[in-house]
């Protein structure tokens, strides 16, 4: 058997934390008739309020394989890349922890690099995504100006639930931004580096507060862009 390695990052999400694990959880089953186990990695951020606590509870009681990291250093791209460097899968699939992604995903894209794919990525813009008119439009923008800018052709650059083959990351995470910016300057490395495909996917209205300043995030990754 294979393995998978889920990697979630995490900062003060008590609010969505255990329906995340149940819900991927539900998905063993059918991980495993692809040949794989899984491991999921939560990296909890700086956490402040019980995220850590009800993901231990919520393991516990549901016989869930995790593992609960601890990054520092705040930062969406430094929880990143501490599960990346933690992570034991030979795949490693990444998603945030506040129920807008659609855990059954994760089979279409074990799926995909079973059959010679290396990296993944997701579309969230394709099926009327559960998000407001500032998100939509920001994130529109980025995706184009990341095909101007760097070539490539993704629908969606700043998706948060791709997958890719550890082979495929090396040498990639040097230089790379510590905040959201992490998400579409990998994204762009892992397109030159493998063979890829982008699916669409649901995205449902999250739970809790969002974490995302949309003017100085949007920023952010547009300067990266140019450096990237």
């Amino acid at each position: 058997m294979k393995l998978l390695s889920v990697i979630i990052p995490a900062y003060n999400e008590q609010e969505s934390v255990e329906r995340v694990l149940r819900d991927i959880n539900k998905q063993t089953s059918r991980i495993s008739d692809l040949n794989y186990d899984l491991e999921i990695l939560l990296v909890l951020n700086s956490c402040t309020d019980s995220t850590e606590a009800i993901a231990h509870e919520t393991a516990v009681k549901h016989e869930i394989p995790l593992r609960l990291i601890h990054e520092p250093k705040q930062g969406y791209g430094y929880a990143h890349r501490r599960g990346i460097a933690e992570a034991r899968g030979d795949v490693l699939l990444t998603l945030d922890c506040d129920n807008t992604y659609p855990p059954e995903a994760i089979i279409d894209m074990v799926a995909i690099i079973e059959d010679g794919v290396g990296f993944v990525t997701t579309n969230r813009l394709g099926l009327d995504p559960a998000m407001n008119g500032t998100s939509k439009l920001g994130n529109f923008l980025l995706t184009k100006a990341t095909k101007i800018l760097t070539g490539q052709t993704l629908k969606d650059s700043q998706s948060g639930m791709w997958a890719f083959k550890r082979e495929h990351i090396a040498d990639l995470l040097e230089g790379l931004g510590s905040g959201m910016e992490l998400s579409e300057q990998l994204k762009i490395r892992l397109a030159r580096a493998a063979i890829w495909e982008e699916i669409d996917i649901e995205y449902y209205e999250r739970s809790g507060d969002s974490k995302l300043n949309p003017i100085s995030d949007g920023f952010r990754c547009l300067w990266r862009l140019v450096t990237t």
